[in-house]
């Protein structure tokens, strides 16, 4: 037995030294060269470098879980935290057990108060009990499976977490420190997540699997102040509306593959998705435009404040980016920015490779007409197809870095407030229609025009 116990100790120890090696997020070259506009230049933040070193902890006899409720030492009001069946509140090493909850607002596993806790081989489910708030679910882990909180740190080492009722999440960190490693997340439920961090919280997998299945249910959620990193593994969602990952904060995910079968992949929310070396892919989400068309996506950046002076960034280095059906990129009521560099693109014929656009308003992301978006697209080493589209209220850039060849238009229907392309040495650009800028950077040698036209200002370029 105490072999056992000084083993566990061991292995808690060593695997609380790892680091997870956050992503080498593409960092831009030179600015953007921007003629007389007000758009600022594509940027990608720098990659944070995220270690998880806590003290070793000390083995601290246990009992096994119970359905009662424990005694919840919380910050937070009951009635926005809820309980836990189980609640660790000081540092320990736990091995092979189950905990569950049956019962509504009640997490089957709860750490909090600073503990430093470190499980292999677990199962956390919960069971039954739906969420009396959803909006206390997504924003504080209420009736989650698994809820690291106030200050507190847990890794999970081959455990497998379960969530089958309403508003019931995975796992959920908030202002606390989370990693998983070579585990199972998955959720059943409506209104659900498999891993959420938020308000100063950090979750890290590696080869981890996180899915779920209901409606309204990403599988994972960055808020606010919130830091996600995987590291391979499998993220997958299949209900409507439920992207694969929904940033306010910060995601940052490597070599592993990213699949919604029935919504868009990514939407970000004045925060930022860093990918490298992912298979991405997307069955589109829906949004009526300020117009009469319904604009469908893979990829969404916007910002459902009433002001558009948040940022939304997406950066992708290689892997493959796939929208199955609708257009590859759409921003609206939101300042965008986005940098692709190596990445197999594919979109269905006709499709935009972007759109920016303003949104009737219907869901929260700006007034009517005053909700369009300013974006920018930066690509390097990269084959692009498809047209970047704006409408009256929004801008464009687009910059065409190293070896990068594309093939599309740009403002066809000359709608743009601004639309400007930067074309830098040994890039091509093929046009498959008229373009129509407000300014233009670069050798026109570049252009190969296919009878069409660039206009500047009126004014043809080629």
């Amino acid at each position: 037995m105490r072999q056992t116990s000084h083993s566990l100790r061991r292995m808690f120890s060593a695997l609380l030294a790892l680091s997870f090696a956050a992503l080498a997020a593409c960092a831009p070259a030179d600015p953007v060269v921007s003629v007389g506009s007000p758009l600022p230049s594509a940027t990608v933040p720098a990659t944070p470098d995220v270690t998880l070193t806590p003290e070793q902890p000390s083995a601290t006899p246990t009992q096994a879980p119970q359905e009662a409720e424990a005694t919840v030492q919380s910050a937070l009001p009951e009635e926005i935290s809820g309980a836990g069946a189980y609640t660790i509140t000081t540092s320990i090493s736990e091995s092979q057990k189950t905990y569950f909850s049956e019962l509504a607002d009640e997490n089957a596993l709860r750490v909090e108060n600073r503990a430093i806790a470190g499980i292999d081989g677990a199962k956390i489910e919960k069971r039954a009990g739906d969420a009396s708030s959803l909006e206390n679910a997504l924003l504080y882990g209420l009736n989650a499976a698994a809820l690291v909180r106030a200050g507190a740190q847990l890794l999970l080492v081959e455990s497998e977490i379960t969530a089958a009722p309403h508003g019931a999440g995975g796992a959920f960190a908030s202002d606390a420190r989370l990693q998983l490693q070579s585990g199972i997340v998955r959720t059943t439920g409506g209104n659900s997540y498999a891993l959420a961090a938020v308000r100063g919280g950090s979750a890290n997998t590696r080869d981890t699997s996180l899915s779920t299945q209901g409606a309204s249910s990403p599988a994972v959620v960055a808020g606010a102040e919130g830091e996600v990193f995987i590291e391979g593994g499998m993220v997958a969602t299949g209900g409507e509306a439920s992207p694969v990952i929904a940033a306010a904060g910060s995601v940052i995910v490597s070599k592993a593959m990213l699949r919604a079968s029935s919504a868009e992949a990514i939407t970000i929310n004045g925060g930022s998705v860093s990918l490298s070396d992912c298979a991405v892919s997307g069955r589109t989400g829906r949004i009526a435009t300020n117009g009469a068309q319904t604009a469908t996506y893979c990829v969404l950046l916007y910002s459902d404040a009433m002001a558009t002076d948040s940022r939304s960034v997406f950066s992708m280095t290689r892997g493959a980016l796939t929208a199955l059906g609708g257009d590859l990129f759409f921003a609206t009521n939101t300042s965008a920015s986005i940098y692709l560099e190596g990445v197999a693109l594919s979109l269905g014929e006709g499709r935009a490779l972007l759109r920016a656009s303003g949104n009737d308003g219907s869901r929260g992301w700006g007034a009517a007409d005053e909700n369009g978006a300013s974006c920018t697209l930066v690509a390097k080493d990269q084959t692009l197809s498809g047209d970047v589209i704006a409408d009256e209220r929004s801008t464009v850039s687009l910059t065409l870095r190293g070896e990068t060849v594309y093939t599309g238009a740009v403002n066809v229907a000359n709608t743009a407030r601004a639309a400007k392309v930067t074309l830098e040495d040994g890039a091509i650009w093929t046009l498959t229609d008229n373009a129509y800028l407000t300014a233009f950077t670069g050798r026109v040698s570049g252009i190969v025009t296919n009878g069409f036209t660039v206009y500047v200002n009126g004014v043809p370029l080629t």
